[in-house]
């Protein structure tokens, strides 16, 4: 391990390390099932974490997408290695690893078959008859969903969660993951999840098991409590403003000089009297909650306006980012309100409660009973010893959001366990007794190359991986087609019973991936450096 990950994980830093011209042919396939074998301890519930230090801060997964993203290379076949990793994790957001794996595992069946002197070209024939077939057996091994039932959609979060460093609280983010998808989508109708719709806020102080699913809407944005402003609303009508309350400015640079006191008494009565008209503008429309946007070209709300507004049981919440500016507008039901002369009624948004949560220092505001019956959020605050854990609990929590929104996208789920790969490969063997020559041996090499997923679940958890294998192998030849390796019980299960599975589209998505991967490296049959 330690001649792949230098300083700043740098991998392979010379791409033409290898010296003879037979090994310079392969260096690509090489290179890229070194970097995956590195991965490959990481996988399944007792896969190993890795800490990946930078100059800025100290990272600890065992996600793939986030160790080869976090990773830095320099070999091109290494590279692209991480972009499928990168589209798996956009795409699906579950399997990373299991992508990475798997193109490691065919990449060195490849060099197999090469070495025997097979051509490239049949190879890559082979692969992409291995993929539909791959599909199709995936499919009649499958079977459909209720997404009624909630039962199901847990343990496909808790499967997920299983793996990571959280699993002993995948009773706690699991039926969290649930309701929030629950929250924002109608599953009748609906064919995909936007996750967008979900705010995850991270807050330190607090155990993981307080981690919880607020009811309504929740920003990270205190209320302004100066001169005994409210902290809680009744019936609130909520405006959004993208303008300053406070003294205009011309929009180039000037100096006023002010000779006497006199004249300056007047200047701050007029900008007292311009303050009091903006706030008695915004009183008389019946807002009663104002959340005013950050401005970074002068102060977005004085302190004479903050006085002024308290007086008037205004609640305020002031430096709204503009990047959160589209979630809260969309949560809120209001429209953005760029000047004065346009604030009125029919922008504001309408909640039945505005409070300030308090978790220890940290403080939230939670809008309850919005009314947004065509546009619905959640918010999910998770807590926190420290930031490592908080970040890691973050990626615990979209994965598992993102196992739920395949199971909506494609409403099919297989075993878990390996039990799914090893079905595959017995399937496979059997269909290449019917054809013949290069291709039938071939694909009997990329069957074997699919049993890599339970041997290393099984060599990552402690048992003995072939021992293991043979018994699974022994089930799936009599029938049983959901068979796989039990980590809790150290034997092979049925993985139905046990109710650990898996959405079918992630392991469609991985094996499309690292398949279609291998195909591009092996038409690579050399490197060639740019002069510029």
């Amino acid at each position: 391990m330690e001649k792949f990950f230098k300083k700043k994980n740098s991998i392979v830093k010379n791409p033409n390390f290898l010296s003879d011209e037979k090994n310079q042919d392969f260096s690509n396939l090489i290179i890229s099932k070194a970097v995956s074998d590195s991965i490959r301890t990481s996988l399944g519930p007792h896969g190993m974490d890795k800490i990946i230090i930078s100059d800025e801060e100290i990272l600890i997964t065992n996600d793939g997408a986030t160790i080869l993203e976090n990773a830095q290379f320099q070999h091109p076949a290494a590279k692209m290695l991480v972009n499928i990793s990168k589209s798996q994790d956009r795409e699906i957001g579950d399997g990373t690893t299991t992508v990475v794996v798997l193109t490691g595992s065919f990449l060195g069946t490849c060099l197999n078959l090469l070495k025997k002197g097979i051509v490239r070209r049949n190879i890559a024939q082979t692969l992409q008859n291995f993929l539909k077939k791959v599909e199709e057996i995936l499919i009649n091994i499958s079977f459909p969903v209720n997404l009624d039932n909630k039962e199901i959609l847990f343990n496909a979060a808790v499967s997920s969660l299983e793996s990571k460093v959280f699993s002993v609280h995948s009773y706690i983010l699991a039926p969290i993951a649930v309701n929030s998808i629950l929250k924002i989508t109608d599953c009748e109708s609906a064919s995909d999840v936007n996750l967008s719709n979900i705010k995850i806020i991270k807050k330190i102080g607090g155990i993981i098991e307080q981690t919880e699913l607020l009811e309504g809407i929740g920003i990270n944005y205190p209320v302004v409590k100066s001169y005994g402003g409210p902290i809680k609303i009744k019936q609130a009508k909520i405006a959004l403003i993208q303008f300053c309350l406070s003294p205009p400015i011309t929009d180039i640079e000037n100096v006023v000089v002010i000779e006497n006191y006199l004249s300056m008494d007047k200047v701050l009565k007029e900008e007292k009297e311009y303050i009091l008209g903006l706030c008695r503008k915004i009183k008389s429309s019946g807002c009663n909650v104002l959340l005013v946007q950050k401005s970074i070209l002068r102060e977005s709300i004085t302190t004479f306006c903050f006085q002024v507004l308290s007086q008037m049981k205004i609640m305020i919440i002031q430096d709204i980012e503009r990047d959160d500016i589209s979630f809260i507008a969309d949560s809120l039901g209001c429209t953005p309100i760029v000047d004065i002369e346009s604030f009125s009624q029919d922008k504001f948004g309408k909640a039945k409660i505005v409070e300030e949560k308090s978790f220890l220092s940290e403080k939230i505001t939670n809008f309850i009973g919005v009314y947004r019956p065509f546009f619905r959020t959640a918010t999910i605050v998770i807590r926190g010893s420290n930031h490592l854990l908080l970040e890691e609990a973050e990626r615990s929590l979209h994965d598992a959001l993102c196992v739920i929104r395949s199971i909506i996208r494609r409403r099919f789920l297989i075993s878990g366990g390996g039990s799914a790969e090893m079905e595959v490969s017995i399937h496979l063997k059997q269909y290449s007794k019917g054809i013949t020559g290069i291709n039938s041996f071939c694909m009997v090499s990329f069957a074997n190359s699919m049993e890599i997923i339970p041997y290393t679940l099984a060599e990552n958890a402690g048992f003995e991986p072939i021992h293991i294998i043979s018994q699974l192998k022994k089930f799936h030849i009599a029938g049983e087609k959901t068979v796989g390796i039990n980590i809790r019980k150290g034997t092979v299960t049925d993985m139905v019973h046990e109710n650990i599975i898996s959405p079918l589209l992630v392991t469609t998505s991985a094996m499309n991936l690292a398949v279609e991967f291998v195909i591009q490296l092996l038409k690579i049959d050399q490197i060639i450096e740019s002069i510029c």
